[in-house]
């Protein structure tokens, strides 16, 4: 008797214990291939999400990155424009203070005192 066969099976011929043999191995290779090609789509649809993942992540942190820039951009020109308001308020001052000096010595020269 054949080990794992059923007892019909050790009493066929020779020629159909090896159709079924080869009809088994014929199922098995088919089971395989299935089997094969699931792995394959699963492995292909996982790659696909991680390279979808990564680009989103990617995109997040060129984002991040951009507004960064972006913002130490906005702090540098805004010292920048600070500090030409601050020299204008200077030059502005001292604009005034020369008009006011001008102004005195016209004025002298007009009623005639004498600079000193």
């Amino acid at each position: 008797m054949l080990e794992g066969k059923d007892w019909d099976e050790a009493n066929l011929s020779p020629l159909d214990q090896i159709r079924l043999c080869e009809a088994e191995v014929t199922r098995r290779i088919a089971a395989a291939r299935q089997a094969g090609e699931e792995s394959l789509a699963k492995a292909r649809s996982e790659a696909a999400n991680l390279k979808k993942n990564a680009k989103e992540r990617g995109l997040r942190k060129g984002q991040v990155q951009y507004q960064e820039v972006v913002s130490g951009a906005e702090e540098e020109a805004q010292a920048l424009v600070a500090k030409a308001q601050k020299r204008a308020s200077e030059l502005l001052t001292r604009g005034n203070q020369k008009i006011e000096i001008a102004v005195q010595k016209a004025v002298n020269i007009v009623v005639g005192h004498s600079e000193e």
